[in-house]
């Protein structure tokens, strides 16, 4: 463990730095870090080091408070990636559910259907005919409805389905940050009056069952909880640091006391002080 904090520390610009002076074997008492796959174990040494340079551990025990800050701190930050992932990922459900009622037809998918069900002599016609049910032109809606319920598929179902694949893939694009996507959303969130905000708001208002808010309060207190634990390990370090100090002041001045006695009682006598 121990080279892996030097090496973090190199990183980190804390070369020179006091880091400190146990040896690898007592650090390996400690085990190796309690990380979750995926996580970075490149910064969990980043941060270790740099508590250890903050508090530049005397012994063992300074060691043992630095790693249950370290473990606890990453623990914080975990709760708190957490909490952001489920915010982020109802967001993007409701601006899903939103595109579904707002989204174009899937004219293309439409098209493809309307091929294996036209005379093979018509089948140039079907992307000409979905584009036309797409916008709504009578004769059109009145002849896709037609053909689909010859083949005992409906119409509203088909829709739908295409509506919600369509929204899946727009919502996909958007997250991977493609321009176009995000055009697109932008355009149709503007047209409705709309923003992602007020969409997550909606979610988590119209949850039923509160689950989502129930969810982001318990990532909450998990979190005070890890805090509290963190700064309760702070303050043992500073409450040591104080203890330590004046027991070293004592120490000192005893010290210094006995030697003044010494001097004293060696002037008193007579007796010549070698220099």
């Amino acid at each position: 463990m121990i080279e892996r904090i030097r090496r973090a520390s190199a990183k980190a610009g804390l070369n020179g730095q006091s880091i400190a002076p146990a040896s690898p074997e007592r650090w390996a008492l400690f085990g190796p870090p309690q990380l979750l796959e995926g996580e970075d174990a490149a910064a969990y040494d980043q941060l270790l080091a740099r508590i250890c340079a903050a508090v530049k551990p005397v012994d063992v025990i300074d060691e043992i408070f630095i790693v249950d800050v370290a473990s606890l701190e990453w623990e914080v930050l975990r709760w708190r990636r957490l909490k952001f992932s489920l915010l982020r990922g109802l967001r993007l459900q409701a601006l899903e559910n939103f595109l579904r009622e707002h989204v174009d037809y899937f004219a293309s998918e439409l098209a493809e259907i309307l091929r294996d069900i036209l005379p093979k002599h018509q089948a140039d016609a079907a992307e000409d005919l979905a584009n036309k049910f797409c916008s709504e032109e009578p004769k059109a809606v009145d002849r896709v409805g037609k053909l689909l319920g010859e083949v005992g598929t409906d119409l509203d179902q088909v829709v739908t389905d295409g509506r919600r694949r369509k929204a899946e893939i727009l919502v996909r694009k958007y997250e991977r940050g493609e321009a176009g996507a995000v055009k697109q959303v932008n355009k149709l969130l503007a047209g409705q009056g709309e923003s992602l905000d007020r969409l997550l708001v909606g979610n988590l208002v119209n949850d039923v069952d509160d689950n989502n808010l129930n969810d982001i309060e318990r990532i909450d207190r998990l979190t005070t909880i890890a805090e509290s634990r963190r700064n309760a390990s702070l303050r043992e370090i500073d409450r040591r640091r104080a203890v330590l100090g004046a027991a070293l002041r004592r120490n000192v001045q005893e010290i210094e006391e006995g030697e003044y006695k010494v001097i004293e009682a060696s002037a008193g006598g007579k007796t010549r002080v070698d220099e």
